[in-house]
């Protein structure tokens, strides 16, 4: 009879196989790599919870079709510890057998012991199945925004993304001309360069972002619960993503010395910035936005994207930032207060926060890591 269980780390080769077969090469034999990785990321890190783990769907014979990954954070809510659940890999067998299996998991692991369930990395089908099961679109944080700063540079990419290969070369070549050409006058239109910034950054520390969100808590109603083992995990993550880029985490001070925030973002060997978190609870989100937007300027960033907070409405919209898809962020949670909480500025919960930037579809795909780049503005 098939079922639902927990995953076991003996079904990780089969799992790996699976994930392997249908979201990355079409091939069923995983790389090492990817069977370490999904080791490292379901059982061995900091905050691995018993109590809401991973799940897996088995045919009669004990054959694994289909399973469903999760990445558990701590968060408090009115200084209440609660438990976040991500939902992360959801993968099904493409066998009319397995028909409805995911369907099937995602249900079993709403019904878990969690506070708070997202996702944030969500697909059109998903979203059908989590509003389905009584969740809800987490509205803005399902929109996109874009920093553009060398926008020749950006439509090459953006044609090597739609599969135009030659126009996409042809473009990457006289880019770097077309943007010297541009950006003088997008200077002088006002705000769509980054300014000299007023603020100084130093880097930040494993012990600096754990003081930083504990001394917001005056500030916010419902953010993260980090703690110094974790925060080193993660860290050690986002240096390992290798595809995303170079991990940027700046903690940023202003005239006076005092701290108004801090910034974390993937800087893309291609050029594309992907913003993790900004956070400025006690000080300017403006400045520290300001800061986050040179380094990656003076870095030759082609553009800086990021998904929209509650917070950084405004200061977005004053920075000529332009609205663009992304992916969904759903949210499940059995208290009301808890889902109103999210959608206001008294809430940090950011990409950082969930499964969107983990590196499960490159891990053995290119294992480069980078560590965090210096300050250099």
């Amino acid at each position: 009879m098939s079922g639902i269980r927990e995953l076991r780390r003996d079904d990780l080769p089969a799992v790996c196989a699976l994930y392997e077969q249908v979201v990355r090469s079409g091939s069923t034999e995983p790389s090492e790599q990817l069977v370490r990785y999904f080791e490292r990321t379901f059982f061995d890190y900091p905050w691995s919870d018993p109590d809401i783990p991973s799940l897996v769907y088995t045919d009669s014979d004990g054959t694994i079709g289909g399973f469903i990954g999760s990445h558990v954070r701590r968060v408090r809510w009115d200084n209440r510890p609660l438990r976040l659940a991500c939902s992360g890999q959801l993968v099904a067998a493409p066998d009319p057998r397995h028909r409805g299996a995911g369907a099937l998991l995602v249900r079993r692991y709403l019904a878990g012991p969690q506070d708070i369930t997202i996702t944030d990395g969500a697909t059109d089908y998903m979203r059908r199945i989590w509003i389905g099961l009584g969740g809800q679109t987490h509205a803005s944080a399902s929109t996109g925004w874009a920093k553009f700063l060398r926008p020749a540079a950006v439509g090459g990419f953006l044609m090597q993304r739609s599969g135009h290969r030659f126009l996409s070369r042809s473009l990457t070549a006289v880019a770097p001309a077309i943007d010297a050409a541009i950006r003088p006058i997008l200077g002088r239109l006002g705000g769509f360069l980054p300014p000299e910034p007023v603020t100084t950054a130093e880097e930040l520390s494993v012990d600096g972002l754990v003081e930083q969100v504990s001394d917001a808590a005056r500030r916010l109603r419902l953010r993260p619960d980090y703690d110094p083992k974790y925060v080193q995990w993660l860290f050690e993550e986002l240096a390992a993503v290798g595809f995303r880029g170079v991990p940027v985490r700046h903690l940023v001070r202003g005239r006076s010395g005092k701290v108004v925030g801090w910034y974390i973002y993937h800087l893309a060997e291609r050029g594309i910035a992907q913003v993790l978190q900004v956070a400025a609870p006690m000080g300017d989100t403006g400045a520290v936005l300001d800061h986050l937007f040179r380094h990656a300027d003076v870095h030759g960033a082609a553009a800086v994207l990021g998904r929209v907070e509650p917070s950084l409405i405004g200061e977005l919209r004053q920075r000529r930032c332009f609205l663009v898809p992304t992916d969904w962020c759903l949210v499940h949670a059995r208290d009301p207060a808890v889902l109103a909480v999210l959608g206001t500025p008294q809430a940090l919960i950011t990409r950082l926060d969930g499964e969107w930037w983990m590196g499960h579809h490159s891990i053995g795909l290119s294992e480069k890591r980078h560590p965090p780049m210096r300050v250099s503005t």
